[in-house]
């Protein structure tokens, strides 16, 4: 009977805090259905639910009632991908419904992509106000004087007074301000200090460069939508400051939803970075979505599921050695064309590959390409003004679109978890 009730007032929710904010979305299923034909809505549920994410789902069971039993009261998604997910667009969808329906905690994982010359999310902007800064991206060659961390890229400046800000959009909601600020760093002798000041250059905190945590936390007297920091040398033997990114919290119960995309990424390239692996645990996820493959199995004759295959369990592997208590969702890749009109078989392929896998270690799946409509269905979505020119990636409408098919099969799964 309890649950019952709690399923009733979960779909409750989802009727009147969860309706999703752009129009062309907002409608019911049965509406997206006749808008566009092409897609295959009876495949829009998450493989293996109710064992893959269990524990997920057992979390997000307790949260909206008795959010004080969890750590913090808070659930935590990590959305793992390539330029689908750098600028947020699809993770933001996501991160937006689930918030809606079960709180919002924060922004989360933010990176001043900005400064790093490169495009970010729409929900908050950075810009350098001056140094020299070099960025490092997982799709490059290890380097062991900037390797890159939890964020896929990383920033590096040899300059005293190396700066740069970060403000949200006063208008846009959800109301992203943060109360807390988690800076990750490199740490140790060597390493600038970080002062971080207000929007009329008023010091809020310095975290120092010294220490063994990469996380240096700073609580602020109040909610915050813009802060400046500002790399500075206080003592003679401090020489540099390398950046992995930040964490915006707002002290709220609900859901932190932690976006990290590269462009050009594939999973071989997040496997020879073993500080992301290292920092992973610093978000405390209880959920990894995977949304990988689109440049595992791009270039022709260079794809096989064999060696795909391994890469993908040493991945996973990572993932659940470093962060155990977290269930693991892998996500098939869009369907996409090479050279702008070819299409590319080896994605079917992969995807098989995921499933097999994913039966294999009781992992959960979501075929998102068979939703999208199945093999040449980007054209379609393209025609349809869901997609870009290039055939691989999507526009904002296609993001969003994604990501609320995203939302609506956790919550279907979440849905039949609670029926058993």
């Amino acid at each position: 009977m309890a649950r019952f009730c709690f399923l009733l007032l979960l779909l409750g929710w989802g009727l009147l805090e969860g309706q999703p904010v752009r129009a062309q979305a907002s409608r019911p299923l049965d509406s997206l259905q006749a808008t566009y034909p092409f897609l295959n809505l009876a495949a829009n549920h998450i493989e293996n639910a109710t064992i893959g994410l269990q524990r997920f789902y057992q979390r997000l069971q307790q949260l909206p009632l008795h959010p004080a039993r969890l750590p913090g009261g808070r659930v935590v998604v990590v959305h793992l991908g390539d330029s689908h997910l750098q600028a947020d667009d699809y993770s933001g969808r996501v991160r937006l419904e689930l918030q809606r329906t079960y709180g919002n905690a924060g922004r989360g994982l933010v990176f001043p992509y900005a400064v790093a010359h490169t495009n970010g999310s729409p929900t908050y902007f950075t810009a350098p106000t001056a140094g020299t800064w070099r960025a490092k991206r997982v799709t490059s060659l290890p380097d062991s004087s900037q390797p890159v961390g939890v964020a896929g890229i990383s920033l590096s400046t040899p300059d005293s007074g190396a700066g740069f800000t970060l403000r949200l959009p006063l208008l846009r909601r959800p109301d992203y301000r943060f109360s807390q600020l988690t800076l990750l760093r490199q740490p140790g002798p060597a390493a600038f200090d970080w002062q971080v000041l207000s929007r009329h250059q008023e010091p809020l905190g310095t975290l120092p460069g010294l220490g063994q945590q990469v996380a240096a936390t700073l609580r602020l007297d109040s909610l915050r939508d813009y802060v400046a920091l500002r790399a500075t040398r206080r003592r003679p033997n401090q020489s540099s400051a390398l950046l992995y990114g930040l964490l915006l919290e707002n002290d709220q119960p609900g859901i932190l939803y932690h976006g990290i995309g590269v462009n050009g990424a594939a999973v071989r390239q997040y496997n020879r970075n073993p500080l992301f692996f290292e920092q992973l645990p610093l978000l405390n996820p209880d959920l990894i979505i995977v949304s990988l493959g689109t440049n595992d199995a791009f270039i022709p004759g260079r794809f096989t599921p064999q060696r795909f295959t391994g890469q993908l369990d040493t991945l996973v592997s990572g993932l659940r050695q470093r962060c155990p208590q977290a269930e693991v969702l892998l996500v098939a890749p869009a369907d996409s064309y090479r050279n702008r009109s070819d299409r590319n078989p080896d994605l079917a392929r992969l995807a098989a590959a995921l499933r097999a896998y994913a039966q294999q270690h009781d992992l959960a799946y979501w075929d998102f390409a068979a939703v999208q409509g199945g093999y040449g269905s980007m054209g379609q979505w393209r025609t349809a003004g869901l997609a870009l020119n290039d055939f691989v990636h999507f526009s904002t409408k296609g993001y969003d679109l994604q990501g609320y098919l995203l939302y609506r099969a956790l919550q279907d799964g979440f849905a039949t978890f609670l029926r058993q």
